[in-house]
């Protein structure tokens, strides 16, 4: 695995636990191109959310905005 000294069993024994393991998020589950994906993933998850909560609040306003405008120029051709 990426991250882990590769040793014999008995060698394993004696080295400290920060060389024994892999210290990040699903360490000894997930690979860390895994890791990377799955974080990624839900940040461009979130991008999205967010950009579509933006696009309807533009969409909103620029309905007021067009609705404003159509009374006004109704205002003033009579």
């Amino acid at each position: 695995m990426q991250g882990v000294k590769v040793a014999r069993p008995h060698d394993f024994k004696r080295m400290n636990a920060s060389r024994r393991r892999v210290y990040r998020p699903y360490g000894g589950i997930l690979t860390g191109t895994q890791v990377k994906d799955r974080i990624m993933r839900a940040f461009l998850i979130e991008e999205f959310k967010r950009f579509k909560n933006i696009s309807k609040t533009s969409e909103k306003k620029d309905k007021k905005k067009g609705k404003k405008k159509a009374l006004k120029a109704g205002a003033t051709k009579k």
